[in-house]
């Protein structure tokens, strides 16, 4: 909301003031200095020095105030990069330490199970083999079986 109200101010004084240029631009600028009751050598528009310096005072200050507002937002546009940046930055560092997390604990979790693995080594040879023999010869036998009961 700032920035529109911000934008349109620079605008308006920037078109008042090349409007203005412009104009002044259309004649030859004339300076007479005048004493009470004389009479002005050129037709145009006469100021007094209070005027004068108003119309000065105005066009610096549109000048400054044209400034101010580049300054304004150049500042307010690096603080939001900046602050864009930091937060890039901050969820970088989070995510290494995430992921070192992770790593950690992957590998401590290996280092465990390594460690259960090489405290009971498969020492079930013998109980695979009886096992296996149980289940040819009960193969074998229901076979058998099977082959004498289709000849009858």
């Amino acid at each position: 909301m700032v920035s529109i109200m911000l934008n349109r101010t620079i605008a308006i004084t920037l078109t008042l003031l090349i409007s203005t240029l412009s104009y002044a631009q259309d004649e030859a600028p004339k300076i007479t200095t005048l004493a009470k009751g004389a009479t002005a050598p050129f037709a145009g528009t006469l100021l007094n020095p209070p005027a004068v310096a108003h119309t000065i005072a105005e066009k610096e200050n549109v000048v400054n105030q044209c400034e101010l507002s580049k300054q304004y937002i150049e500042g307010r546009e690096k603080t939001k990069c900046d602050l864009t940046v930091n937060s890039v930055k901050a969820s970088l560092e989070a995510l290494d330490m995430k992921h070192s997390s992770i790593i950690s604990i992957k590998d401590e979790e290996i280092q465990r199970l390594n460690k259960i693995a090489l405290e009971r080594p498969n020492r079930y040879n013998h109980w695979w083999f009886a096992g296996g023999t149980a289940v040819g010869i009960i193969t074998s036998i229901v076979i058998f079986y099977a082959a004498v009961e289709v000849t009858k």
